[in-house]
């Protein structure tokens, strides 16, 4: 196995894990490593979809993390 699919398997079990909490901040925060990896993913594979879905989806994780922390 290559490091390329290595970066994909673990993105893609933190995701599914992400979705397997019910504490929405720790969901989100999960689920950014897993975007995070997966942007990282898409950067050695050069693939600019996954890349600008993987930052779109970043930057309303940590939107929506900086919401929940000042509503604590």
């Amino acid at each position: 196995m290559n490091t390329l699919e290595i970066v994909g398997w673990v993105a893609t079990f933190v995701v599914i894990a992400s979705f397997m909490v019910n504490d929405m901040l720790k969901l989100r925060s999960i689920n950014l490593i897993g975007a995070t990896l997966w942007l990282i993913y898409g950067i050695i594979a050069s693939s600019y979809s996954i890349m600008f879905l993987n930052i779109v989806v970043m930057s309303i994780q940590i939107f929506k993390i900086n919401q929940l922390l000042k509503n604590k």
